[in-house]
């Protein structure tokens, strides 16, 4: 009695081409997928000191017990280690001390344009009282100019260095012309003053001003210029950005600065 043998696949003679003894595997269905990339965790601050000890000890517990890390290696890797972190504070100390000190430069900066603020305003306190105790007294300054008041007063001043004899001065008005010439008795050497009301000037002169030229026979025939100022009465006081202007004569203006004397 024949037995119907069961389909069996380990049995089955026949592939999917049709040729016995032969099996072929059925290809895989739909798209591979991609395996995920492993992310290794990161420290945003870079490796510290907790870092690398966990890493060394997980490196000793994880060495081969037949050729285990050589001693050196580690006190290399631990004296490398040891001076990156030195570098690394060195460099925060570094960079706190320059805010430190620049903070500091700046504080000084500020605290030096105060006081020359302050050293200007006073400054200017100072001058303008001082102008204002020289009003009606003569003010000396370097020029040539004459100012002759209403009752015929008026210094000329003069320089005559290291000559010393006769001398003379010619005066001209405000026009060029000439309107008196007198002689100077006994010049001395050095800074000295002449009174108009003392010199011998025929007509004499109006009240105004005038300009003046000096000269002296040092020892010989020959006059010799000499140098000149200019003299008056301080007649006003007013102000230029904030610096007093002397006014002499009623028409000269100086300021404060440029006063070589002041006689009362």
């Amino acid at each position: 009695m024949l037995t119907a043998i069961r389909s069996n696949p380990l049995f089955d003679t026949t592939g999917t081409s049709g040729t016995a003894g032969t099996t072929t595997a059925d290809p895989p269905v739909g798209t591979a997928t991609p395996s995920t990339p492993r992310v290794l965790p990161t420290n945003p601050t870079g490796m510290g000191k907790d870092e690398f000890l966990k890493m060394l000890v997980a490196q000793l517990r994880n060495q081969d017990p037949l050729n285990p890390m050589d001693g050196k290696d580690m006190a290399a890797q631990l004296a490398q280690f040891s001076s990156v972190e030195q570098l690394q504070e060195l460099n925060t100390s570094m960079t706190a001390a320059a805010k430190t000190q620049d903070g500091i430069a700046k504080a000084i900066e500020a605290l030096s344009t105060s006081q020359t603020q302050s050293s200007d305003t006073l400054q200017q306190m100072i001058e303008g009282q001082m102008a204002m105790s020289t009003v009606g007294k003569t003010g000396v300054t370097t020029g040539n100019s004459l100012f002759v008041d209403r009752d015929g007063s008026g210094s000329i001043v003069i320089d005559a260095g290291t000559m010393h004899g006769p001398g003379r001065v010619t005066i001209t008005d405000t026009k060029g012309n000439v309107v008196g010439t007198a002689a100077l008795d006994n010049v001395a050497t050095g800074q000295q003053s002449f009174d108009v009301r003392d010199l011998h000037i025929d007509p004499p002169l109006a009240a105004g001003a005038y300009t003046f030229k000096a000269e002296v026979a040092g020892g010989g025939a020959l006059w010799n210029a000499v140098k000149t100022y200019s003299s008056g009465r301080i007649t006003g006081l007013k102000y230029n950005q904030g610096n007093p202007i002397l006014i002499i004569g009623g028409s000269l203006e100086i300021p404060m600065s440029q006063l070589t004397q002041i006689r009362g």
